[in-house]
């Protein structure tokens, strides 16, 4: 009963900043809040969260060796395990699209735009070349450079494997970034749920999703010490954190992708496969990913400013995006 009790709360306390940033947003774009497309946002959120907090339960579950992306990346010293590593994380974001659609088609009943789905597999499925060739140089640079190498404190453990050096952790968070971001976006296309009749309010639809996303992520985040450190200065702290912080780094690669996104499909929409619109959604795809995996390494390196840095970046390019329009 206790620990129901506790689950209530943390997932009240958790809501709270949500809330206050989506009214937030709300106002800077000068309209009242679409309840619908807020609400909607708990659903594609709850969605978006699932392939990286619970993928070693998908891979045990599954079964699946090709899942396991994680693995991949740490051996990417060949062309035979570049291959390997790019068909894994291909396989891994195709499910993540395709059951994006099938939960649009079966449970929001909602017509879907399949093309805009094929496109976009397609300009993620390129990407993910860059970052096998990413991770093949960077295996190729630790054989010389000792920096790269490194032990790092704070080491991280997924399906019994270990990333404990500066290159391991890099490879790490570069594919969280990828597949967070990837998850969002997927989501987000389901967009056409509603009526979409300006850039800012895709943007705006693109923010709910990166705001429930977080929220569901701080409950899970939250959960494993809410029993013991409840009323601790740590988990204060961390609450803090997590409810400013880390939904803006979030609200900020999403916002990225969601605008550039929006600019290319408008300007190709009628073109099924513009190099003009590849090439910008691959540059900014590029752009969400780096801002989310410089905050992670950052953090774990220990270099707190960053915080400072993206709080300016993030309300002069965010709010700059509402008020163009």
């Amino acid at each position: 009963m206790n620990n129901i009790l506790y689950i209530v709360l943390l997932i009240f306390i958790s809501l709270i900043p949500v809330v206050i940033w989506a009214f937030s947003f709300s106002y800077i774009n000068w309209e009242k809040l679409n309840r619908k497309r807020f609400f909607i946002g708990i659903f594609w959120g709850a969605i978006a969260v699932v392939p990286i907090l619970y993928m070693d339960k998908i891979i045990n579950y599954i079964k699946i060796a090709y899942l396991n992306i994680f693995f991949y990346i740490k051996w990417v010293d060949s062309i035979v395990s570049f291959l390997k590593f790019c068909f894994s994380l291909e396989f891994f974001l195709f499910l993540i699209a395709w059951i994006s659609i099938l939960v649009t088609f079966i449970f929001i009943k909602s017509k879907i735009n399949f093309l805009s789905y094929l496109k976009n597999i397609f300009v993620f499925f390129i990407f993910i070349f860059f970052i096998g060739i990413f991770a093949y140089i960077l295996n190729l640079l630790s054989l010389k450079i000792d920096f790269l190498n490194f032990w790092v404190k704070q080491t991280i453990e997924f399906n019994s494997i270990v990333f404990n050096s500066f290159k391991l952790i890099v490879l790490y968070y570069l594919l969280v970034a990828f597949i967070e971001e990837a998850s969002k976006h997927f989501n987000f296309l389901s967009s056409s749920l509603f009526e979409i009749d300006s850039i800012s309010t895709w943007v705006l639809y693109s923010i709910f999703i990166a705001l429930w996303f977080s929220m569901l992520e701080n409950i899970l985040y939250f959960y494993n010490y809410i029993l013991f450190n409840w009323f601790h200065t740590w988990f204060i702290k961390l609450y803090f954190y997590r409810s400013i912080f880390a939904i803006i780094t979030h609200i900020f690669a999403s916002s990225i992708l969601a605008y550039f996104f929006t600019k290319a499909y408008l300007l190709y929409k009628n073109k099924v496969f513009s190099l003009e619109y590849i090439k910008i959604f691959l540059i900014w795809i590029f752009f969400a990913i780096l801002v989310h995996l410089i905050f992670d390494l950052s953090l774990t390196m220990w270099f707190n400013l960053i915080i400072i840095i993206y709080l300016l970046a993030w309300y002069f390019y965010v709010t700059s995006i509402f008020y163009k329009e």
